[in-house]
């Protein structure tokens, strides 16, 4: 107790209450009052539990965060560059040697994909007819490393088809449809780029000063959104929503960004008119297994303009705490996991900005050809 006990003296009926009502406590009855609410010191924890709603929620966060922490962290790095780059090489009107420098190499590109492509189709057929429609065994490792050589060769060639559309697409934008490009778009990418620059920064720097110091530092953003409030209550809310948002987003970015450079996996790119019903699903499931995580963490990381909240009564008590799951979140693994990788994504950027193919057509036509042959 930081000051002495007090008890009000009998007070009329119908009479005003005045400070002089007060006095002080005896001590016998400071001690009474002070053993009737005696803590425990030995008592470490007091175990409550939770609903089932909370606990597959906190499951689900723990599975997301591994996505989250990856492509979160790449997207942060990557979102910025790309509208930036965007501007950079927006189309530019094309004179008649450039124009017919850039159609010569864009038709050797299609001749030498085309060929990679008849090559991969006969290459699958010849291993049909040789296992009778069966696969080639998975105790095998022979056939295991053939399927993985295969599929890395089947990325490889999808990388190259879609950059090389990405390019067709910038000739004709140069050439015939320069009078109808819109010139906006490229200052409009150029904006969001410069303002995604700013948000991965802030958010960089909230994570070092706030998140990961115990205690924070500085409550940084928090104070920010304070101030907003003060000003406009719905600019502070809106501010929570476009940094949660803009996570997600760059969870998007990630997967591509990583799926483009590694050739771990398909990119499904999502482009206006040209987004195939698979792409729409695979980022549909990768924004939902994100949800979470990034609620969690915009949570954690506001927590202090959005207290005595529900969501930060479940996050930051309820499943920080949960076995198991919760050593995860309070020794803040996931977050050191993100700045790190974040780091390390821009120092990569920085040496190679732009995608480019893994290797080279007339690379994975040689390569074919000694297969077959």
């Amino acid at each position: 107790h930081a000051g002495p006990t007090y008890e009000i003296k009998q007070v009329p009926n119908n009479a005003t209450f005045a400070a002089d009502q007060l006095a002080a406590m005896s001590t016998t009855k400071d001690g009474l009052v002070l053993k009737a609410n005696y803590v425990n010191e030995t008592l470490g924890s007091i175990k409550l539990g939770v609903n089932a709603s909370v606990f597959y929620a906190g499951l689900m966060a723990w599975m997301g965060w591994f996505l989250f922490a990856l492509f979160g962290a790449i997207g942060i790095a990557a979102l910025p560059l790309d509208l930036i780059l965007a501007f950079v090489d927006r189309p530019r009107h094309m004179d008649a040697v450039e124009f017919a420098e850039a159609q010569v190499l864009l038709r050797d590109r299609v001749n030498e994909l085309v060929n990679v492509g008849e090559l991969i189709k006969l290459e699958r057929e010849e291993k049909a007819q040789q296992n009778g429609g069966k696969g080639g065994g998975f105790f095998s490792r022979e056939a295991r490393k053939a399927a993985a050589e295969e599929k890395k060769t089947l990325l490889q060639f999808k990388q190259a088809v879609y950059l090389l559309d990405e390019d067709v697409e910038d000739f004709r934008n140069c050439t015939e449809n320069y009078q109808h490009y819109n010139p906006l778009i490229p200052i409009g990418c150029l904006i969001m780029g410069i303002g995604a620059f700013f948000v991965s920064l802030f958010w960089v720097l909230h994570i070092i000063l706030y998140v990961l110091p115990q205690p924070p530092a500085t409550p940084f953003l928090n104070s920010y959104f304070h101030w907003f409030d003060k000003w406009f209550p719905l600019f502070g809310v809106l501010s929570v929503a476009l940094f949660s948002f803009y996570l997600l987003l760059c969870g998007v970015k990630g997967c591509f960004k990583f799926g483009m450079r590694f050739l771990f996996f398909q990119v499904h790119p999502m482009k206006l008119n040209k987004t195939y019903m698979s792409s729409f699903l695979f980022n549909i499931g990768l924004v939902l297994l994100c949800a979470l995580p990034v609620v969690q963490f915009s949570a954690t990381a506001f927590q202090d303009y959005a207290r005595n909240t529900t969501i930060s009564q479940v996050v930051n008590v309820q499943l920080k705490y949960l076995k198991f799951f919760g050593w995860f979140w309070r020794s803040k693994v996931f977050e050191y996991a993100l700045l790190c990788i974040c780091f390390l994504t821009c120092i990569y950027l920085g040496c190679r900005p732009r995608d480019s193919s893994g290797a080279n057509s007339l690379d994975m036509l040689d390569r074919l050809r000694s297969r077959s042959g």
